[in-house]
């Protein structure tokens, strides 16, 4: 960055660093590290400390309970439950200021998708997951969950829902096949849908192998019509019609002409099954999707579809590999980093466990790379494997890839695919993973068997349904290169006999 990019940065994040602290000055927590004292940035990091959601769960057990005034001032208008900690599910509140915040990041997106890709006058379907999670309340009576409009703002959610694909009821079924169902028969009769925005492109890709394995029950329902869930719906001819020439050559363009564009993951874990979409739409733009979870906003994709920090959203520090906390605007190229957030939500130093690697600088804001979590690894025998580098091995890799831990008898891993070429990868993947010192150690002195590959059909399909079992949305839902959990390994080993 030239000085007057430094310098912009610098003033964005500043202003907003020092309006939250103002806004939360009377909370126990900014009573507690001083926040009306704080005039510098420097002075912010030296008050107050670097935290984990455990260091703050209890005041967020207290907020839950009905006490207000604890982490931001006044009482929480939201929570929702984050659904990507190993650990379970982390309850996150929010101010009526965390969604003007996520609404700076997400609104001028919205208007550059419409305004670059010319959409919005059609239809378009946003990923809406079925209601598989029982309703859930707070101790204070509040319940757990938050809708599109709280997001986007009332104007914006407004217009979002009058263009949507699908009735709202869809994603009020708490039953799975039943959701199916009707979603694929809404999106075979939206023959005009010109946008497709979901989080994980497993999510999309699900529902196009859904259209396979259903496509008698989906068939007669356009034909004839019918009801899900006491919903009715009419028959549509002319979509049973294109779903007869798509089932015959497989071309989505025969289902959805005027689709243009696919907003989805496409980094980290992702990256695998969002070009095996790209190869199923050939003729629609992809755009990435930014760095936004339950906590927060971290980056947004600009029209070209670069990740750049959302200067406004929120307030950013970043530890690289020698635990040095840096500020935004002296990130060195090619070196990855944890984020650090703070949010009006009441997150202040938050280290969020998110990892990205800067590729440079785009309108005086860094291009962060998503790459992955922080502490994801496997230590069967001191091998130490961790996600980044697993990430690594398999990134030429298409299709279901994943490595998953085996230590009855001799230890061992699991290459776990979809397909015959699967086994084909085994001796190349493992030539990799022995550029890993440890895990060559460990194969060299027979604490390790050699790595074994081993098909499963309908991999992605069994994950899904193993992580909506544990209660994860399924519009969510990433799937790792690396996979520890002991369930997740017995039913590997279940779908192997």
């Amino acid at each position: 960055m030239n000085h007057d990019e430094i310098e912009r940065l610098r003033v964005k994040q500043e202003k907003w660093l020092f309006a939250c602290l103002k806004r939360n000055a009377e909370s126990l927590y900014g009573r507690t590290y001083g926040f009306e004292d704080i005039d510098t940035v420097q002075g912010y990091q030296i008050q107050v400390p670097l935290v984990n959601y455990e260091d703050i769960a209890a005041f967020i057990t207290r907020i839950a309970e009905d006490e207000d005034d604890l982490l931001f001032t006044g009482a929480p208008v939201a929570f929702e439950v984050t659904g990507g900690s190993s650990s379970g599910g982390k309850l996150i509140p929010y101010t009526q200021e965390s969604f003007s915040d996520f609404q700076r990041a997400v609104l001028p997106w919205f208007m550059q998708v419409a305004d670059h890709y010319g959409v919005g006058s059609k239809a378009s379907y946003w990923s809406i997951s079925p209601a598989l999670r029982a309703s859930e309340k707070v101790s204070r009576g509040m319940e757990i969950g938050v809708n599109d409009a709280a997001y986007l703002g009332e104007e914006a959610g407004s217009a979002l829902a009058n263009a949507l694909a699908l009735p709202q009821w869809v994603g009020e079924l708490s039953d799975l096949h039943d959701w199916q169902l009707a979603t694929l028969y809404w999106l075979i009769c939206s023959e005009e849908l010109e946008l497709i925005s979901v989080w994980s492109p497993t999510f999309l890709l699900m529902l196009l192998e859904a259209v396979d394995e259903r496509q008698e029950v989906v068939g007669v329902l356009l034909r004839e019509g019918g009801i899900v869930d006491g919903h009715c719906l009419a028959p549509n001819m002319a979509a049973y019609e294109r779903l007869q020439r798509y089932l015959q050559e497989h071309n989505t363009q025969l289902l959805w002409p005027d689709l243009k564009l696919i907003s989805c993951w496409e980094d980290a874990m992702s990256k695998p099954f969002a070009k095996r979409l790209r190869v199923l739409f050939p003729y629609v733009a992809f755009q990435p999707k930014g760095l936004i979870s339950t906590e927060g906003v971290v980056t947004m994709p600009d029209r070209e579809g670069y990740p750049l920090l959302s200067a406004e959203s929120g307030f950013y520090e970043f530890i690289d590999a020698e635990g040095s906390v840096l500020l935004a605007d002296v990130l060195v190229v090619g070196e990855i980093y944890e984020v650090v957030m703070t949010t009006s939500g009441g997150l202040y130093r938050y280290r969020s466990g998110d990892m990205v690697q800067c590729e440079g600088v785009r309108e005086a804001l860094p291009i962060l790379r998503f790459m992955g979590r922080r502490g994801i690894t496997s230590d069967m025998v001191g091998e130490k494997l961790n996600e980044a580098f697993v990430q690594h091995v398999l990134k030429d890799v298409e299709g279901f890839a994943m490595l998953v831990p085996q230590s009855q008898g001799m230890p061992k891993y699991l290459l776990i695919g979809e397909d015959i070429k699967t086994k084909e990868r085994a001796e190349y993947i493992e030539e990799r993973l022995l550029k890993n010192p440890q895990y060559a150690y460990a194969r060299k002195i027979g604490q390790l068997a050699p790595l074994e590959a081993v098909v499963v059909e309908s991999v992605m399909m069994h994950y899904i349904a193993y992580k909506t079992a544990s209660g994860s949305r399924i519009g969510d839902i990433k799937v790792p290169v690396l996979q520890t959990d002991d369930a997740w390994q017995r039913i590997v080993e279940r779908e192997c006999r």
